[in-house]
């Protein structure tokens, strides 16, 4: 029988993004394939600590919460869920009759594995990775992956004292020409250790390029750390 690696489940409110202050179900896939200097849940990354969980157990936990909580939203989010899309493809319809929205936060970049699940989700958000944050290049499979549902995918740009404005203009210049409505949100990083936000110089820089591109974009911290919540 096929199973998933889930870290948790838990209803909370969505602190980031387009839905902001929406009430969710999260289903946190373990396991992911970047590695993020900035990652704020490193307790997933590891698929192997967590044990594998059925349909069955991951349905009979949503309709509970959703019984408990009344949440608008099921969202689906790691590690990276999309390493298990051969499971969410069969769990998606049964989410789906629970009447709830499907949301999925992906590091999109793995592109074939949307197309198995894209029809069947109501929202994506796509978090663009930066050469400086993960070491790679994703701009090719980023572009691909947003040409697969742009109308129900917003961006997110998590920015730090190591983002560079080149990079900044890179993103704009993609979500322009794969499709100039897609929402975007600069989200500065959530501070540990030695992981800062960008300064005003850096902002002010963003916003001479937003100007000259005629772009238009949100800066957006994450909220639930500041709430005390999940």
């Amino acid at each position: 029988m096929l199973k998933a690696k889930i870290a948790e489940i838990f209803c909370s409110i969505q602190g980031e993004g387009l839905y902001l202050g929406q009430k969710q179900i999260f289903i946190r896939f373990a396991g992911c394939n970047l590695l993020c200097d900035y990652c704020d849940e490193p307790k997933a990354l590891q698929s192997g600590k967590f044990p594998a969980q059925s349909f069955g157990q991951v349905i009979k936990k949503i309709k509970s919460l959703q019984k408990k909580e009344n949440p608008e939203a099921v969202s689906l989010t790691g590690g990276e869920p999309l390493l298990q899309a051969a499971f969410m493809e069969k769990l998606l319809p049964m989410i789906k009759n629970t009447g709830l929205q499907i949301h999925l936060e992906t590091n999109a970049v793995l592109v074939e594995e949307l197309k198995r699940i894209a029809k069947m989700t109501d929202v994506i958000a796509a978090d663009i990775k930066f050469p400086s944050s993960t070491g790679n290049s994703f701009w090719t499979e980023h572009e691909k992956f947003l040409k697969i549902a742009p109308k129900k995918t917003f961006v997110k740009l998590v920015v730090t004292n190591k983002t560079k404005a080149a990079e900044i203009k890179k993103a704009f210049s993609m979500v322009k020409k794969v499709y100039s409505k897609i929402p975007v949100f600069l989200q500065p990083v959530t501070e540990k250790g030695e992981i800062k936000k960008p300064g005003k110089e850096f902002f002010d820089r963003v916003e001479k390029i937003s100007s000259n591109m005629e772009m238009k974009y949100k800066i957006l911290p994450q909220q639930h750390p500041l709430w005390g919540i999940k």
